[in-house]
């Protein structure tokens, strides 16, 4: 696919929009002005018999309201012509204070100026991620960036989506990432990742090329859209494609930041011939674990199984610590070989799996 093929351009963001509006207005404003006031001062020079430097003294004195009464029309024409003059030129002066005074308030100059602060800060990130496409799946990578306190910039043709980001404090660029000069501005070739997270597979498809065009060592980790598509990507240049229908956006961002241990864990879950796995168990009344600790239980000595997490309720236990009761009703998440998982049933009287429970939370 061809990178210079497509592309409708996204509009430019809204504030460059309406200060180009104003321009636009003003030089319309100033060249109209400009003829009245040479036109003014052509006039005043013929019907007062005046120099040319007097002439353009005594119309710019009007036009500012300065008067100082030594220069004054001594002819009705004259005097239409000065007139004319004070209120054309008030006019536009005060018209050109407004438009100046309004593109202020409005923070147009404000937010360039400040496009300009971020383009700079971009450009001295170092080893971060970035995000392209705002979206769910996008604000989902983000969050979960921002848990691992992984510098990161966004990028998304959406100026809202780019602001709200702006005003939590992050980097964000409003543009068309599939363009090689955004993915540049955005530091690609200093980037140790990059989420692809837009809602189209072309652009996609295209950002992934551009991405390992510009930078063969980033780590590209992209969604794919339509199942047939994710061989492409991967053909394409990236190293981790989410299949279809998987939308986690913290899924991409472990892919980017955490590749092994995602690998590890998708291999877990994925490969249905592999001994090891994971597993949970529901602890019973009858179950000869409960009000144990877990040092006591034997669950790791015996049977060589980790206990990861424990579920109690709506609340979850990460990482137990042996002294943690096990009680009546509790879910434990466990790592282990199927073998000595199904001794530990038969031992310890739990009962696996759990089909009607429901964890709250995110879904790898």
């Amino acid at each position: 696919m061809n990178r210079k093929e497509k592309q409708i351009k996204p509009p430019p963001p809204k504030p460059m929009r309406h200060l180009m509006l104003i321009l636009k207005i003003l030089a319309v404003v100033s060249v109209a002005e400009f003829s009245i006031f040479a036109s003014c001062v052509y006039l005043l020079g013929r019907y007062e018999h005046l120099t040319f430097f007097k002439t353009l003294y005594l119309a710019v004195i009007t036009v500012f309201t300065v008067g100082y009464g030594d220069l004054t029309p001594h002819t009705m024409a004259g005097q239409k012509i000065v007139m004319a003059m004070l209120v054309t030129g008030v006019g536009y002066i005060s018209f050109f204070s407004s438009m100046l005074t309004t593109c202020l308030i409005e923070g147009q100059v404000i937010q360039i100026l400040g496009g300009r602060v971020m383009e700079k800060k971009i450009a001295k990130l170092r080893n971060h991620v970035i995000v392209c496409g705002l979206g769910r799946t996008g604000s989902s990578a983000i969050r979960q960036l921002i848990n691992n306190k992984k510098p990161f910039v966004g990028i998304d043709v959406d100026e809202d989506k780019c602001m709200a980001l702006r005003e939590g404090g992050y980097l964000s660029m409003v543009g068309d990432a599939t363009e090689d000069t955004m993915l540049e501005k955005l530091g690609v070739r200093y980037a140790s990742g990059i989420i692809v997270a837009l809602p189209d597979d072309a652009d996609n498809m295209l950002v992934t090329m551009a991405a390992r065009d510009l930078n063969k060592n980033i780590r590209i980790v992209t969604r794919a859209n339509r199942k047939e598509n994710e061989t492409r990507l991967a053909r394409a240049g990236a190293d981790w494609v989410i299949p279809v229908g998987f939308t986690g956006g913290s899924h991409l961002a472990m892919a980017a930041i955490r590749p092994a241990t995602i690998s590890f864990m998708q291999k877990i879950l994925d490969w249905n011939d592999m001994d090891l796995k994971l597993e949970e168990f529901l602890i019973e009344p009858s179950c000869s674990l409960v009000n144990k600790p877990i040092k006591e239980t034997g669950i790791r000595e015996k049977y060589g199984v980790q206990v990861l997490a424990i579920q109690r309720g709506e609340r979850l236990i990460p990482n137990p610590s042996p002294e943690e009761l096990l009680l009546t009703g509790d879910v434990i998440i466990t790592f282990g070989t199927s073998q000595r998982m199904e001794e530990m049933i038969t031992c310890l009287g739990v009962s696996c799996p759990v089909h009607s429970l429901k964890v709250p939370g995110n879904k790898f």
